[in-house]
């Protein structure tokens, strides 16, 4: 009876030590101002929809397609597509898609670095930072607003969400 009980004592000591060391390893996770696998898929959907929305009236079908996800929810004015790690919000007067907002769980949160690295320099606003980009075919004028979790944005900061619409002419 007693070399049972060791033995269960031992094997329950093991997993423990198991246990721990695996926690360990996913507390240490990617270095700060990493991308991370999820926010990775994220940004290929920023891109993807940056893309689309240069294009001439983008409808919600153009755009479910080109970001290739799955309506979940619809109203007259609004849709919702939902993916691992982030959900995208389309406003919608009709058929066409005025505005793309994309919100990030933790997990799938891009940092500035890696908006910069894809748009440009942006400019510090008081909502969050703002980037800008031209269509060189159509001159449409895109504005790409990164909405911080923290103000003042750093370049490490993190981005709880984005919002891409077309720019105001004067």
């Amino acid at each position: 009876m007693l070399k049972r009980s060791a033995l269960v004592f031992l094997i329950a000591l093991s997993a423990i030590a198991c246990s721990k060391e695996e926690a360990a390893e996913e507390q240490e996770g990617p270095a700060a101002g990493t991308p991370t696998e999820g926010s990775e898929a994220a940004l290929n959907s920023v891109r993807r929809a940056v893309r689309v929305w240069s294009k001439e009236r983008p409808t919600v079908d153009l755009v479910a397609a080109e970001l290739e996800g799955v309506i979940m929810a619809r109203t007259t004015a609004q849709v919702l597509m939902h993916y691992p790690g982030y959900r995208i919000i389309l406003t919608t007067p009709g058929e066409v898609v005025t505005r793309i907002v994309f919100q990030f769980d933790d997990e799938a949160k891009p940092n500035i670095i890696q908006l910069t690295d894809l748009f440009g320099e942006p400019k510090a606003i008081q909502k969050g930072m703002l980037y800008t980009q031209q269509n060189v075919t159509t001159g449409q004028m895109i504005n790409i607003l990164a909405q911080p979790v923290t103000m003042p944005a750093e370049d490490v900061t993190l981005v709880k969400g984005l919002i891409i619409e077309g720019a105001r002419r004067r």
